[in-house]
């Protein structure tokens, strides 16, 4: 009787299911996979150069000329992330420039990030992208700059300079993310591209120009705005032009460091917002008035996010604040889980119950008093 079993064998379309199990795959385990059989290899190669993330100009050299000498695996290739830096003061050789010339002019790319010595000057590097119209999500990072910023005897300031030339450069931008850069906004003198829908500003300085021209001609279509900021005080009235400018934004995140004192810019002539579906406020000294302007100036809130440790709101005041129904279609509310009276003091577990009870009676679901680092985060 014969007792010896077949050897198993893998069935290859199981293989593009196995490589979508698992979000967390280093290089070295797809060059690995890779080598198991040929089936393997083009699901492989679709995620090891979907998504290349570069750190260093000879990264930057190796990726060029890997695809230089393979061209069939140009069509993988849909995001770049690109923040190489230089040691010290020196200038980029010829390869180094070649090679960084030859990646950004690779078609059909969706999302482009440029950080590093990229982000100094970033409008420099974004005319050196070729398939522009292919672009739908951009991100210029300086954080990695900025950080060093005091350590050099020259500094690199990460800056971006935009203007009509960069807006209609990029006519079917979806999203703009700028992260700790020095920013210049030139007037436009046409009407610019109408495709914006996410703008996102990260400790941003504005060191020219007006806020809501940085997204002239998406000003209708512009539906979710994020700003984080350092320094509330010089963002504040960017962030109001921009609500009175695009009257269609449907999600707001602002956040702030925790600054008493600070109102917020709902409190003084608040804008009008009748579209806006979800906000969230974090670092600002809210108070139960600003309830109140936030009610009257967004009506139609589905989602409230009120974070950070200088809110001066108790949780009798926010239960009297549902009870009132000034926000109507509210399902979900984010509140610290403490008053700032001054000092900060932590709710009793009897008020947060209190709370809760109030939140289930109307259908809101309530979020940040299960713990004592309640954020904005998520929202």
């Amino acid at each position: 009787m014969d007792t010896t079993r077949p050897i198993p064998v893998l069935v290859d379309d199981l293989i593009p299911i196995i490589l979508d199990s698992e979000d967390h795959w280093w290089p070295r385990d797809f060059q690995r996979l890779a080598l198991v059989s040929p089936a393997w290899l083009v699901p492989v190669r679709k995620r090891l150069y979907a998504h290349p993330s570069l750190r260093s100009y000879r990264a930057c050299q190796l990726l060029a000329r890997t695809l230089a000498e393979n061209p069939g695996l140009l069509c993988y290739v849909r995001t770049l992330d690109l923040r190489p830096t230089a040691e010290g003061q020196r200038t980029l050789d010829e390869g180094e420039m070649q090679s960084l010339r030859r990646i950004l002019a690779l078609k059909g790319l969706h999302s482009v990030t440029l950080g590093g010595d990229l982000a100094v000057a970033s409008q420099r590097f974004l005319s050196a992208i070729v398939d522009t119209r292919a672009v739908t999500e951009l991100h210029i990072d300086g954080s990695i700059l900025s950080k060093d910023r005091s350590t050099s005897m020259v500094p690199a300031v990460p800056s971006l300079e935009w203007d009509d030339s960069v807006a209609f450069r990029f006519p079917n931008l979806r999203s703009l993310t700028l992260s700790n850069v020095l920013l210049t906004i030139i007037p436009p003198m046409m009407d610019r591209p109408p495709s914006l829908t996410h703008l996102t500003l990260i400790n941003v300085d504005v060191e020219l120009g007006f806020l809501p021209d940085l997204c002239q001609g998406s000003w209708e279509t512009l539906r979710v705005l994020k700003v984080i900021v350092g320094n509330a005080l010089e963002m504040d009235d960017g962030i109001r032009s921009m609500l009175e400018t695009c009257e269609n934004i449907e999600t707001l995140h602002y956040e702030a460091p925790d600054v008493s004192g600070h109102p917020s810019f709902f409190d003084d002539e608040p804008p009008s917002c009748p579209i806006l579906r979800r906000l969230c406020l974090s670092g600002c000294d809210v108070n139960p008035r600003t309830l109140q302007a936030i009610a009257q100036a967004c009506p139609n809130l589905e989602e409230l996010a009120i974070a950070g440790r200088v809110v001066r709101i108790f949780p009798e005041e926010w239960a009297s604040f549902l009870r009132s129904d000034a926000l109507p279609s509210l399902q979900r509310l984010l509140v610290p889980c403490g008053t700032n009276q001054p000092p900060f003091a932590f709710w009793s577990s009897g008020e947060q119950q209190k709370l809760s009870d109030v939140c289930n009676t109307r259908g809101i679901m309530l979020a940040g008093l299960s713990s004592k680092n309640s954020s904005a985060v998520g929202w």
